[in-house]
């Protein structure tokens, strides 16, 4: 599983946007700002889609678990992402 590297933006980017919408911000207005602050390393995607992104991952594993080596490992990883959602 790949590491997750910390990110900073500078208080001075966060002001800039702050005070730059002056109606607002949607949220992918946002996800577009913290992409381009992250050199594209960060994408911002709704819950629901990884959620049932997952769920596909499960089901699919479930299917195909006696073709799958590491099928048990597979469902811990799984579970493991599910628990941050």
């Amino acid at each position: 599983m790949a590491l997750i590297k910390d990110r900073f933006i500078p208080r001075e980017e966060i002001s800039k946007l702050y005070f730059g919408m002056t109606d607002g911000i949607s949220t992918h207005s946002l996800s577009m700002w913290l992409k381009s602050k992250t050199d594209d390393q960060w994408v911002v995607v709704p819950r629901d889609f990884v959620d049932m992104t997952v769920g596909f991952f499960e089901y699919q594993a479930k299917v195909y678990s006696t073709q799958l080596p590491h099928f048990k490992e597979m469902l811990k990883d799984l579970a493991i992402i599910r628990n941050y959602l």
